[in-house]
C-alpha cells in the first residue's frame, strides 16, 4: 500500500524509476529532502533555514531536466504539484519540463519603442524596447504565484 511507505521509500522508489545516476541522485536528494522536511514532515520554515537556493550545472545531455522531472514526480505523489513552477527562457525548453517561458511566467511583455524608422535597425540598442506589466496582470500574477514555493528555471545559461 503506497500510503504506508515512508517518505524515504517514496523518494527511493521514484529515483529508481527514473534510473538516476550518482550525480543526479545527489541533486535529487537535496531537493526532495528539503521538500519532505517542510511539506511532508511539516517542519516550519524560518527566514534563514527554510529557503533552498541551488544551481544545477552541467553540459547538455547530463540529465538536469531528468532530475527536475523526478522531483516533479515526488511532489505530485504528495499532492503538492501546485507548489512548484517551472520556467525556461525558450518555448522548446519550457515544453520539455511542462513549464512556461520566463516571460509568460512573470507576466512580462516586451514592447518595441521604435519601428525601425530611419537608419537604425530595431534591436541595435537596448533603448529600443520597454518591459510592460499591467496592473491587471500584476494582480493575476500575485494570485498565480501565492502558493508557489519552488521555482525551477531550466536552461538558466540562456538568461542574461
Amino acid at each position: 500500500d503506497s500510503d504506508r511507505r515512508s517518505p524515504h521509500e517514496v523518494v527511493q522508489e521514484i529515483g529508481t524509476q527514473f534510473n538516476l545516476n550518482e550525480a543526479q541522485w545527489q541533486a535529487f536528494s537535496v531537493i526532495t529532502r528539503h521538500f519532505i522536511r517542510h511539506h511532508v514532515d511539516k517542519v516550519p520554515m524560518d527566514n534563514h533555514d527554510g529557503r533552498l537556493t541551488m544551481l544545477m550545472t552541467g553540459p547538455g545531455g547530463t540529465g538536469k531536466t531528468h532530475v527536475v522531472k523526478a522531483v516533479q514526480a515526488v511532489m505530485r505523489h504528495y499532492g503538492c504539484a501546485h507548489l512548484i513552477r517551472f520556467l525556461a527562457p525558450t518555448g522548446s525548453a519550457a515544453s520539455l519540463i511542462n513549464g512556461m517561458t520566463v516571460h509568460k511566467g512573470l507576466g512580462l511583455k516586451i514592447k518595441s519603442l521604435q519601428k525601425g524608422k530611419g537608419n537604425r535597425v530595431p534591436g541595435s540598442s537596448t533603448e529600443d524596447y520597454s518591459v510592460l506589466i499591467s496592473v491587471q496582470n500584476r494582480t493575476q500574477l500575485r494570485d498565480e504565484w501565492k502558493n508557489v514555493e519552488y521555482l525551477l528555471i531550466d536552461e538558466v545559461s540562456l538568461l542574461s
